[in-house]
């Protein structure tokens, strides 16, 4: 057991009762550098007398993370989401001094295109985006009746932003926190394993998970990436060593795919035994910088010497292949993962190309529509009650509504803050009325907050109660107002209160009763997506066989598992949708494939014109039949495969390969495509 998991469990013989998943490892860290950057911020405000010292308490929490990478990458991102807002915020101010109806029109708009960009976007990438977004809330709506005042008001935000952030950089590197990209080590060692273990499974012949469950095994290697923009902010020679992580990660998602259709090749029961004979001795082999290309000229060398007369078929020309591409990845993944520990060179596999993620257009376009019509509810609604002067509760509530631009679950969010803001409104009160007025030094009141920093910690590494204790840990420094010259005004107070639970109130309205996330249409998208995506790879428009590609599948593919468990919990046939839609993007994939090893034979001379026909005639002309193409350019790439020099036959042996593997894939997805129109007049006979 480390250290650090010890540290987190030194409670056990005081409370041996309590689930783990109530003080989980690492926790008595985060929660002592939570609470004394906290301090060490509001000290410094207290001491700058900085207006509205509350910022800094506030930009702490949300700054607030368990690992040294991720605050520093979150502290990067918000403070340069706060300048992009600042500065739109001044440009409002400028723009519409005496026209407010224009005013908000123009705030709404620049928050709904920053929930839409927040969406595209990823990790803190996105965060920093949403951030600009509502900054126009805190600041410009601060400034609404006072244009004169904007660049005070932004200049204090500015300020309080800067010292949380210092203090939680300060103290996350002095402390020793505990590094993001040993963590990310750790996480890629023990999904190499269990991915090596699933690619021996597939060797052996002993079968493989299903798609639901290798989905999930996806989207735990796909959670990967996000350690890796955490890692950048803290690893020496972080280009090179991310890289072979990036390399790492592409192997285990190729090692996924590969063991899926060595399963179904091997299922079929036409591969030779010879061939088994000779693959499954790789199971286990050691072997470094080594290219698929390489492993099937092994192998097809040594079955020839055991069996001069040994001709293949097709299916043993796909089992090769897809066996070989397993074995190659491996090493990828080993290497991948020396390079993250020890910064050695990539050499011939260098990753030239990063793993690409699904871009949802029509998700961030409702994530911007929401965020719009919000807001414009919500400035109706308060001039509807008569406070049109009200600027906290609508500032409040769009810093809600945009930072909800980018939750699956829109409603999991408002209930959050229906749940999250009156209970920071109550713990407020308490402090308020019973607490503060017998505070009277900064050690005290330093003091006073460390339970409520501890609650706030325990609660954010819970993740069904996330929504919840951000919003109680954000907004309660601000509730409670703590500034230079404190007010125990109590009707002041009681206002604030109320306007903060009116912003609670109408963000669960918005989120959860007018316009929540529907997952059945979320998932629709998704589907859609996929399908247009098959399409222009039959078409030969789109991209060939890469990690920019193979991400955005997998990506897409985890997405929807994400949406589908949604709908299965309320008992429908998720599952089968599902399915359905994970063979298309399969077949997409292998589509792609299949053009890029064309392309790749092209520049052989004997094969360049037979892989230049059956590019074009079953990618760019209109064909009779696709199982009658496919097979007869199989068979040509297959006598060709009888002669010439050994990579000229290994590289047409690959030719063979893609076409069987499409030619499966057709079959076992023929009723999916013609059940969502996807074979239509173009192959039609």
């Amino acid at each position: 057991m480390s250290a650090q998991t010890q540290q987190g469990q030194w409670w056990r013989p005081v409370l041996p009762t309590l689930p783990v998943s109530v003080f989980p490892p690492g926790w008595v860290g985060f929660v002592l550098r939570t609470w004394i950057s906290l301090s060490l911020a509001l000290a410094a405000a207290f001491w700058l007398q900085i207006d509205g010292p509350s910022g800094a308490a506030v930009t702490v929490m949300i700054l607030a993370q368990p690992l040294r990478g991720q605050a520093l990458s979150k502290a990067f991102w918000r403070l340069l989401g706060t300048l992009a807002g600042m500065l739109a915020s001044i440009a409002l101010v400028a723009a519409f001094p005496q026209e407010r109806s224009v005013f908000l029109l123009g705030a709404a708009l620049w928050m709904a295109f920053c929930a839409f960009v927040g969406v595209i976007e990823r990790n803190f990438r996105s965060y920093g985006t949403l951030l600009a977004g509502y900054t126009v809330a805190l600041v410009a709506l601060g400034s609404m009746n006072r244009p004169q005042d904007v660049f005070d008001v932004a200049f204090a935000r500015v300020s309080c932003i800067g010292i949380g952030i210092g203090a939680v950089a300060v103290v996350n590197v002095v402390s020793g926190a505990p590094e993001a990209w040993r963590g990310l080590a750790r996480g890629m060692d023990r999904m190499a394993r269990r991915i090596r273990s699933l690619g021996r499974m597939a060797l052996r012949g002993e079968g493989v998970p299903d798609m639901w469950e290798t989905t999930g095994l996806v989207s735990e290697v796909l959670s990967l990436l996000t350690q890796i923009s955490y890692a950048r902010m803290e690893i020496d020679r972080a280009p090179l060593r991310l890289a072979g992580a990036q390399r790492g990660i592409v192997g285990m998602l190729e090692v996924i795919g590969c063991s899926h259709e060595l399963a179904i090749a091997r299922g079929a029961g036409h591969v030779s035994p010879l061939l088994l004979e000779h693959v499954e001795k790789w199971k286990d082999h050691k072997i470094s910088r080594t290219s698929r290309e390489n492993i099937m000229s092994v192998i097809w060398r040594q079955i020839r010497q055991e069996d001069p007369d040994f001709r293949p078929t097709t299916y043993d020309a796909y089992f090769l292949e897809r066996a070989s591409a397993l074995i190659s990845n491996n090493v990828h993944i080993f290497t991948g993962m020396n390079t993250l520990l020890h910064g050695a060179p990539l050499r011939d596999m260098e990753l030239r190309e990063e793993l690409g993620s699904h871009t949802d257009l029509i998700s961030a376009l409702i994530a911007g529509f929401r965020v719009f019509i919000g807001f414009v509810l919500a400035a109706l609604l308060c001039v509807a009650l008569g406070q049109p002067d009200d600027r906290m509760g609508l500032a409040q509530t769009a810093l809600t509504l945009v930072l909800a631009a980018t939750a699956v679950d829109t409603v999991k969010f408002g209930t959050g803050a229906l749940i999250g803001i009156p209970a920071a409104s109550l713990v407020a009160s308490v402090m308020h009325f019973f607490i503060l007025p017998h505070v009277t030094d900064m050690p005290a009141l330093i003091l006073v907050f460390f339970p409520l920093v501890l609650i706030s910690c325990l609660a954010l590494m819970n993740a069904k109660l996330g929504a919840i204790a951000f919003n109680f840990a954000v907004f309660l420094p601000v509730i409670i107002g703590l500034d230079n010259h404190y007010s125990m005004d109590p009707v002041g107070f009681v206002d604030r209160c109320v306007f903060y639970v009116m912003s609670a109130a109408l963000s669960f309205i918005i989120l959860v009763l007018l316009l929540p996330s529907k997952p059945r249409f979320q998932r629709m998208e998704l589907v859609i997506s996929s399908g247009q995506d098959f399409e222009r790879q039959r078409s030969g428009r789109g991209e060939l066989m890469g990690p920019e590609l193979v991400g955005r599948l997998y990506d897409r593919l985890s997405m929807l598992q994400a949406r589908s468990r949604r709908i299965v919990r309320t008992g429908s046939s998720a599952r089968h949708v599902f399915n359905r839609v994970a063979g298309i993007e399969g077949f997409t994939m292998t589509i792609a494939r299949l053009r890029y090893v064309l392309v790749q034979a092209e520049k052989w001379p004997r094969l360049a014109k037979v892989a230049q026909d059956a590019r074009r005639e079953l990618f760019e002309e209109k064909y009779g039949n696709m199982q009658d193409q496919l097979t007869r350019h199989a068979m040509i790439f297959l006598q060709l495969s009888e002669s010439g020099e050994e990579d000229e036959r290994v590289r047409a042996l690959t030719c063979v390969a893609g076409l069987q593997a499409v030619s499966e894939a057709f079959l076992r997805n023929h009723r999916t495509l013609t059940h969502y129109g996807l074979t239509v007049p173009r192959g039609a006979a």
